[in-house]
Order: C-alpha cells, then sequence, then structure tokens
C-alpha cells in the first residue's frame, strides 16, 4: 500500500464510526465506499471517500513532502422542503468523526502525516422536492512520501 493509501484507510475508519449508536446524529458512517462514484438509492444513506490530486510541496528528488485533497461526499435521505437539516447534521458528524483526538495544533493522523487542514464543506444543489441530499467537507493532509518506496 502506499501512504495515500494509509491517510485513506485511516479516514476512512474514523468516518464509520459516524452511528446514532456511536453518539452521532447520524448513520452515514454505515455504508462507507472509497472512490465509488455511481450507487443507487438503496445504497442511501452512504459515504464516499474521494481521493484528490496531490500536489508535491518541495522539489526533493526521493523523499517529497505531498499536499492531497480529500474529500467526504455525503448522500443521504432528507426532508424534501428542508434539505439543509440534514445535511448541516452530516456536515457536523463528518467534521467531529474526522477531527476528533487530534492535538490543537499538528493534525497527524496518528502519525500517518505531518499535518491535515479543513478546507470547507459544500451542500450540493437539488432539484426542489427531491428526497435526498448531498453534503461534505473537504480537507488537505500534508504527508511526506518517499517515491523510491510508496
Amino acid at each position: 500500500m502506499s501512504k495515500a493509501s494509509d491517510i485513506a484507510l485511516e479516514l476512512s475508519t474514523r468516518a464509520a464510526k459516524i452511528t446514532k449508536a456511536n453518539g452521532y446524529n447520524t448513520d452515514i458512517g454505515l455504508r462507507l465506499f472509497r472512490g465509488k462514484r455511481a450507487f443507487s438509492e438503496d445504497d442511501l444513506p452512504c459515504l464516499v471517500l474521494v481521493e484528490g490530486n496531490d500536489t508535491p510541496q518541495d522539489d526533493a528528488l526521493t523523499a517529497v513532502s505531498i499536499s492531497q485533497r480529500y474529500v467526504f461526499e455525503a448522500h443521504t435521505e432528507c426532508d424534501p422542503d428542508h434539505p439543509n437539516d440534514a445535511a448541516h447534521l452530516v456536515i457536523a458528524d463528518l467534521k467531529r468523526a474526522i477531527f476528533e483526538g487530534e492535538p490543537k495544533h499538528g493534525m497527524r493522523l496518528n502519525g500517518k502525516a505531518k499535518g491535515m487542514t479543513y478546507k470547507g464543506r459544500v451542500i450540493g444543489a437539488r432539484e426542489d422536492g427531491a428526497p435526498t441530499v448531498f453534503a461534505g467537507i473537504h480537507l488537505d493532509v500534508l504527508y511526506v512520501e518517499d517515491l523510491t518506496s510508496p
């Protein structure tokens, strides 16, 4: 596995805790996919971890500092008249699960990263009356990767 894979697994493990039984507002962590793009209504509610492009932060030859974007996309049922209510609950759960237990300075993902920063949230546009809503958060994770042994 690669450093990016290790980080994706750590983030997935944290998000999988999001269940009402664990004291969260939603059960969005019960069905978590890493990279899945197409799913059916039978998959709802579900959470998808999307790995964005990585960006080298320096010109090192083999041990390179990399910033990589990770995006959690949640798809869940909602009140068609008030879809943002469900979206806000999911966003709050994601923030809590991902950042819980991290020190105030140096979000290190149990030693897998040099740092992690919150880059914002999104509530997706949808057709009026649709009984589902999309919401998510964006993270940038900084880590060092040995290109000779990723």
